[in-house]
């Protein structure tokens, strides 16, 4: 029996800590994202996934909203 928890543990996904996400860029995330799904590129931008799409975060005149100087 623990052999066989053992193996099925193995195939777990891995699990990722959330992000903190700034005020700021939380007020321009859709309501029905779950911020568990929103997380930043390498430039610092925020994107979300909702489905199979990726989709950036973007302030109110439509520019990604991206913070490269916080260590994500």
């Amino acid at each position: 029996m623990l052999t066989a928890l053992a193996l099925l543990s193995a195939c777990a996904l891995p699990s990722v800590d959330p992000i903190a996400i700034p005020a700021d860029v939380a007020d321009y995330i859709p309501a029905d994202i779950d911020m568990s799904e929103v997380n930043r590129d390498t430039n610092g931008c925020y994107f979300y996934t909702y489905g199979a799409s990726l989709f950036t975060v973007n302030d109110a005149s439509g520019t990604p909203i991206c913070h490269p100087d916080i260590s994500a």
